[in-house]
């Protein structure tokens, strides 16, 4: 047998068993320790096993070596899980800092979080990886940190103790979302794609969109928007609609470079629109204590509001400089109709999700459905095989997330056991001098900082222990407070220098990684101003009536309107500066005045006015760009 053969073998054995255990939990659910231990070591033993040891020169020896290193990590990692299950009892009787810590416990800690940290490494890179070291290291040396962030530091037993012995560190909060949340979502998410859902999304939105001004531009968004509804995965709505999307956005003018940050920033919000959103937003729910279609509910309308501030951004440039018309030519659509029922599947999660089932049941309620409603039609009948592949795509996206959360652990449990998100809080409230203001500008500023090198659960997670709770120190609802950091998090998906999303973009394009990047994050300033709506109005969050919430949602997309105009400088031809600036503030004065106040009204009113005057008396020009439309 060779090797290939041999490594896919146990590829497809791990990843039944894995998927064969999460499904296990809905019906006969283990301790959560038991359950959090298995988990987390099976998939790090799939993220070595789908992700081997590379070798460039290619030399026997060397391969060799290579193979025999991750044969010996995927044996210690099923090990290490063997040696938990039979740990845990004793584990799950102990108390804290009371009873003794065993050398199989250090053992565990220690040949554990290596591994953690190696399947980090080659699912994420060392964006990820460098942060966990660093909180590692305050752990140590903690006593060494000057002034405020000084603490004695913990021993190595302590360290085993609150990461690897308890429903706390690596098993705690992350571990949790991702078994009881995550899986069911990254399930149908597979089952909807395999099956042809995923397809039908894109058709519908190129149908949608195609004749519009920049239909291709406009195409990208409402095709990564539908797909986001059911993936809630930046990179893979990427991949998905992006092999579609960017061609034709590149041969209806854009650069390669536009296409690609188009299509980037589109996925990108695919993380905040319900019913499936991110994997951050599942730890929210775990985190807050609140059901998870409460968060999918509040999401709604700034997600809503995320896509209108791009599909304006997007129709004034097509506008001004004449780009993105879709030619018939380009358009492959196959027949919507012989598969609407495919459609069938997230119908049925998001109203078991409104009928106020649990979010697991609707997920598996939609997972049956998306595997029921494509044998309706011939047409759309898939063999038994593409079973295998859902099975794998499921155990595989499972890894490349629960990996990570499981070091994002590391980090909670150092931050809270230190202090340190305490001593943030203290200095962010001193910094901003208490001006609620100042401290959501200040938040924005540690969240895209944060965002250059992290994915946007761990950006979030350490955002919601940091920031959120300074927020709501200030007065802002604690759920507010922390759909105000995810949003900003989110960015961290087109934020350089480590814009995966971008990156992912960059590649299918052929495009500069690097102008991609920059210019995904210029595209994102449309969207700016959008959470600062709902810390001035919770209304927006469904906190209030639903002529509250229609009221301020009108007054929210008013304001993204004009800000949009302000940033293109453009509105049925071009702006001059004073015009700008009228856009500018009245954009602002919507955003901070609260709603149906005497300064909300005038500007609802000056809004109106300003867009009126330029339909009146401006003169629509269209101009192209050199070089295929760069600005």
């Amino acid at each position: 047998m060779s090797y290939a053969n041999l490594l896919r073998g146990i590829q497809a054995i791990l990843a039944l068993v894995y998927v064969a255990f999460l499904a296990m939990q809905f019906f006969r659910p283990s301790s959560p320790l038991m359950a959090a231990t298995f988990h987390v070591y099976m998939a790090v033993a799939l993220v070595l096993a789908f992700n081997p040891i590379r070798v460039a020169d290619g030399r026997p020896g060397t391969l060799a070596v290579a193979r025999i290193v991750d044969a010996a990590l995927i044996a210690l990692a099923l090990t290490i899980a063997m040696l938990y299950l039979g740990e845990i009892p004793r584990l799950e009787r102990r108390l804290e800092i009371i009873d003794p810590v065993f050398p199989i416990d250090i053992f565990l800690h220690v040949a554990g979080l290596l591994l953690i940290f190696e399947g980090v490494r080659r699912s994420v890179g060392f964006s990820l990886l460098s942060v966990v070291l660093v909180f590692m290291g305050y752990a140590y040396f903690g006593s060494l940190m000057p002034g405020l962030f000084a603490f004695p530091g913990f021993t190595l037993a302590t360290q085993a103790e609150i990461i690897s012995m308890q429903t706390e560190g690596i098993f705690g909060v992350t571990a949790s979302a991702a078994i009881n949340f995550v899986f069911y979502f990254v399930m149908f998410g597979a089952i909807f794609s395999f099956t042809g859902g995923g397809n039908l999304f894109i058709d519908l939105a190129m149908k949608a969109t195609s004749r519009l001004a920049g239909g291709a531009a406009k195409m990208s968004l409402v095709g990564s928007a539908l797909f986001g509804m059911v993936s809630g995965s930046a990179i893979a709505n990427v991949t998905s609609t992006g092999v579609l999307t960017i061609p034709i956005m590149h041969r209806s003018g854009y650069s390669k470079e536009q296409a690609a940050a188009t299509e980037a920033i589109a996925s990108t919000g695919g993380q905040l629109m319900p019913p499936v959103m991110g994997v951050a937003a599942f730890v929210m729910a775990d985190l807050l204590g609140i059901p998870y279609l409460t968060i999918a509910a509040a999401a709604l309308v700034p997600a809503l509001a995320f896509y209108f501030a791009l599909f304006v951004i997007v129709d004034l440039r097509a506008r001004k400089f004449g780009v993105g018309n879709v030619a018939p030519e380009l358009l492959k659509i196959e027949p919507i109709r012989p598969r609407i029922h495919l459609l069938a599947a997230p119908v049925a999660l998001i109203a078991f999700l409104v009928a106020g089932y649990s979010a697991p049941y609707a997920a598996l309620v939609g997972s049956a459905t998306a595997l029921v409603a494509p044998l309706l039609r011939k047409s759309t009948r898939y063999k038994l095989r593409s079973l295998y592949d859902m099975v794998l795509d499921t155990a595989k996206q499972m890894a490349w997330i629960s990996v990570p959360l499981a070091a994002v652990g590391v980090i909670m449990v150092v931050a809270t056991q230190s202090n340190l998100a305490l001593k943030f809080v203290r200095l962010l409230t001193e910094i901003g001098t208490g001006n609620l203001y100042l401290s959501l500008v200040m938040v924005i500023v540690g969240c895209i900082i944060m965002g250059m090198g992290l994915p946007t659960v761990a950006a979030y997670i350490i955002g919601s222990l940091v920031f959120a709770p300074a927020l709501m120190d200030m007065g802002v609802d604690r759920l507010a407070a922390n759909l105000f950091v995810l949003y900003y998090c989110v960015l961290s998906m087109v934020t350089p220098p480590v814009a995966l999303c971008s990156y992912a973009a960059a590649a299918i394009a052929k495009s500069d990684v690097s102008k991609t990047g920059m210019l995904a994050f210029a595209y994102s300033l449309v969207i700016f101003l959008v959470p600062f709506s709902f810390i001035d109005d919770p209304a927006i969050l469904w906190q209030g009536s639903l002529a509250q919430t229609a009221i301020a949602t009108v007054g929210m997309l008013l304001a993204t309107f004009c800000w949009a105009v302000f940033l293109q400088g453009w509105l049925k031809g071009n702006l001059n500066i004073a015009e700008r600036a009228v856009f500018l503030v009245l954009s602002l004065v919507l955003v901070f005045s609260p709603t149906l106040s005497m300064a909300w009204s005038v500007g609802v009113s000056g809004a109106i006015f300003a867009i009126g005057w330029c339909f009146l008396l401006k003169k629509s020009v269209a101009r192209n760009l050199p070089e295929a439309g760069q600005s």
